[in-house]
């Protein structure tokens, strides 16, 4: 899954340090989404991985 790939990359670059330059081309996000990703994981945590619709039904239906 792309969001729990996301997720356990940026937790191992915040937790442990490292390259922002590297994730960035690992993940194929630019170096401000990057920082977005950032500043999310640490106010929300694993949660800000988690599209806002998932587990909601289609309107059209």
């Amino acid at each position: 899954m792309k969001y729990e790939e996301q997720y356990k990359i940026i937790k191992e670059l915040v937790d442990h340090g490292g390259n922002k330059k590297r994730v960035v081309l690992i993940l194929g996000i630019s170096v401000r989404r990057l920082n977005r990703r950032i500043n999310q994981y640490r106010s929300k945590g694993k949660a800000a991985f988690v599209h806002g619709n998932t587990g909601r039904l289609p309107v059209n239906v």
